[in-house]
């Protein structure tokens, strides 16, 4: 009996030596919501301040994508987040007392991380201390058995 099991354990490693590591993920392969945290916690920081904290996070929606003609999967995940701005954000663009901004700024209160929202491009003020939600959705493409996130990184 002691033969066989060492044969099958054999026979185990040398299987695991030949096959690619993503091929061992059966089960439970996907993104997480963990990582739609950390993309979004990434994309906010680079956006508007290194300073920001994401106080709350939750994931409303998410499912795998079947990505047609691209030949890769993908994933999306839709949540809402609460951000505080201890230091503010995008200071220079503050308005003026007529509620004007300057050029390269905008005066939209509509935040977003995502390409796929109504991402607004123009730097946005955030007076310091103020808490944002964002409603918001991130999207991971598959890349060499791992998944690559809008912040570019892989998870």
């Amino acid at each position: 009996m002691k033969i066989v099991k060492i044969a099958a354990l054999a026979m185990f490693a040398a299987f695991a030596g030949a096959v690619p590591a993503k091929a061992f993920c059966l089960v439970n392969c996907e993104p997480k919501p963990e990582h739609a945290r950390k993309v979004f916690e990434n994309l906010v920081k680079t956006k508007f301040d290194k300073d920001a904290v994401v106080e709350k996070f939750d994931v409303t929606r998410f499912w795998p994508l079947d990505v047609e003609g691209a030949g890769h999967a993908g994933y999306e995940f839709y949540f809402t987040a609460s951000v505080k701005f201890p230091n503010g954000a995008n200071l220079e663009c503050k308005p003026d007392a007529a509620g004007a901004v300057k050029a390269g700024c905008s005066a939209s209160t509509y935040y977003s991380t995502t390409i796929q929202n109504q991402m607004v491009k123009e730097k946005q003020y955030i007076e310091p201390g103020k808490v944002i939600d964002f409603k918001d959705e991130t999207r991971f493409d598959e890349d060499g058995g791992k998944w690559k996130g809008q912040d570019g990184n892989l998870y």
